[in-house]
């Protein structure tokens, strides 16, 4: 991938731009082009060698005018609805996670992209059958409709895309560029807000529900790793493979922040899945990915980028 055309959608999003940073840290001579319809995502990185575009990607014409002007070699799948924005808009959700990612796979395909790398989500399973979750696990179609974009995108890759392609299914995703469209990793802006005001934190439920925690530098590191492997054809999942209890994320940030606040439990609980742990075995055996960033160490970076 050394020195060339690369095209990251959503690049001004949480994942989009830590990709775009790991990009210009192993490659600082690339030639990035960024669209994004800046929906979510206000992330700029500033480099000469970046170049933004306010576009949509369900907008074919627009799309393959950035194709057909730059000739990417490289393309990084970023845009995407996200969960709490797709229960509230689901026509929007439709058009981009899935009409969106068929317009990136077939003018890949049209304009001899050499490789794509996929952003999809943990969310395709939905409550696990079993944990840890693999690669195997069945989807759950009676998904929420976030979840069932990501389906249905997943398909398109697999039965349109005719050039080299990865897809990482992404567990909770945190950092301090995350906003509130986030669903689960919200909690984390609610936290802080709330411990930092010493104001009672409340957790709908009992606070058994689990996240699996990795840091959008680690998620990009796995993407680099994907793009430059020779191996396609191939989901992963990319997660830390460890449960952080709800309660025990509010206990920790506590400590960090150096507040201690009262916690009140509300029986309505409003997580979508109660529990995610991942298996990350695949990912380990054919990309050698092990993520680096202790939750502790990302949540206290989180805090003080604040």
């Amino acid at each position: 991938m050394k020195n060339q055309t690369i095209l990251v959608t959503g690049g001004a999003g949480n994942i989009g731009s830590h990709i775009i940073e790991e990009i210009l840290k192993t490659n600082p001579k690339s030639k990035i082009i960024v669209v994004d319809n800046f929906f979510n995502g206000k992330n700029i990185i500033k480099s000469p060698n970046i170049k933004y575009y306010p576009i949509d990607i369900s907008n074919l014409e627009e799309v393959d005018y950035i194709f057909k002007t730059y000739n990417p070699k490289y393309v990084f799948h970023c845009a995407s609805m996200l969960i709490q924005d797709s229960e509230k808009l689901p026509r929007k959700a439709i058009n981009t996670n899935i009409m969106g990612t068929f317009n990136i796979v077939d003018l890949s395909n049209k304009y001899g992209v050499k490789k794509i790398c996929y952003s999809s989500s943990a969310s395709v399973y939905g409550e696990p059958k079993y944990l840890p979750v693999d690669e195997k696990h069945p989807f759950q179609y009676d998904n929420f409709i976030y979840g069932w974009t990501k389906i249905s995108a997943e398909m398109i890759f697999q039965s349109n895309c005719k050039i080299d392609w990865l897809g990482f299914r992404y567990y909770n995703v945190y950092s301090d560029r995350m906003n509130q469209g986030a669903f689960y990793t919200q909690v984390f802006n609610i936290f802080y807000d709330k411990i930092k005001d010493n104001k009672d934190i409340t957790i709908y439920g009992d606070g058994s529900q689990t996240m699996d925690l990795i840091h959008a530098k680690d998620i990009a590191k796995a993407n680099l790793l994907g793009i430059n492997s020779k191996i396609t054809g191939e989901f992963f999942n990319v997660g830390s493979g460890k449960e952080t209890k709800v309660s025990e994320l509010a206990e920790i940030m506590m400590g960090i922040i150096g507040n201690k606040v009262n916690i009140n439990y509300e029986p309505n609980d409003t997580q979508k899945v109660k529990n995610r742990r991942s298996s990350t075995e695949k990912i380990f055996n054919l990309l050698n990915f092990t993520p680096e960033i202790d939750p502790i160490i990302g949540l206290t970076n989180f805090i003080n980028n604040k």
